[in-house]
């Protein structure tokens, strides 16, 4: 059992950084990502297409690097939470959490007892195909509700007014915010330098410090990445995903190749 990357992070003074998936699922993509720096990925099933059992190799190829793995879900599939985990996924974000109840909901979900509810099934990819049997309860449910970490995201402003009671509720560890939704909401679509975002996250990031909860800020920008820090966001999403990577680095390599061949004459899109 390895502890979560994101509690490593922070438990050694560091912010932990994430990236998402929401279109390549190789056996080669965890490797690159940690290769690359990163502590944690979110597979995006709320915008991607991942099945299950494409989620389950993604957890089994993780388990082979240093880097976390969590779901991103809509509300709506949260029933599928408990499934997930099985799997060995080791963090739930859920989208459009809006007050405390629905976050005690996804909580009875995701967390053993004496927190939640979650169903106990032994010798699977989340135990290492171990059976705990009696020592479940003693053994391995404290390190799954300590290490699985369960953060709803804020993405309205219902949810916005209800962040300090859903950052009380027991059980959930952190929590994020979608900052496209969100902003829109706040009638400031990716203004994300507007006084009323940056009022909202400041308010999400207090929630959360007084409570105890770990906050994750969606840095866009580098100035972005010390002020969330500063403002006490000890995890840290950075711009975009696999798509945008990759897209962004063709397009780079295209154009190099298409300047050097303009230079000498030959015609380019």
């Amino acid at each position: 059992m390895k502890e979560n990357s994101i509690r490593r992070a922070v438990r050694e003074g560091r912010a932990a950084l994430g990236t998402g998936l929401k279109e390549f699922a190789s056996r080669g993509v965890p490797w690159i990502i940690e290769a690359a720096g990163f502590d944690y990925c979110a597979i995006d099933h709320e915008h991607g297409a991942f099945d299950m059992e494409t989620i389950a190799n993604l957890a089994s190829w993780f388990q082979a690097t240093n880097v976390s793995p969590i779901v991103r879900l809509h509300k709506s599939f949260a029933h599928l939470i408990p499934g997930i985990l099985d799997q060995g996924i080791m963090g739930i974000q859920v989208s459009e959490v809006e007050t405390a109840e629905e976050a005690r909901a996804i909580a009875r979900l995701a967390k053993y007892p004496p927190i939640g509810n979650r169903g106990i099934s032994g010798q699977g990819p989340h135990t290492g195909y171990k059976s705990y049997g009696r020592r479940h309860a003693t053994e391995y449910a404290p390190w799954a509700n300590e290490n699985i970490i369960l953060f709803p995201s804020i993405e309205s402003l219902e949810g916005l007014e209800n962040v300090e009671a859903i950052a009380a509720v027991e059980g959930i560890d952190m929590i994020a915010y979608g900052h496209s939704d969100l902003s829109a909401q706040l009638g400031v679509h990716l203004d994300l330098e507007h006084p009323k975002f940056k009022a909202a996250i400041k308010r999400i990031a207090a929630a959360c410090n007084a409570h105890g909860k770990l906050a994750r800020g969606s840095a866009e920008t580098e100035a972005q990445i010390e002020e969330y820090w500063q403002l006490g966001f000890k995890v840290l999403n950075l711009p975009g995903n696999d798509v945008s990577t990759y897209l962004d680095g063709m397009k780079a390599r295209a154009a190099r190749a298409h300047a050097r061949l303009k230079s000498i004459g030959v015609p380019t899109p």
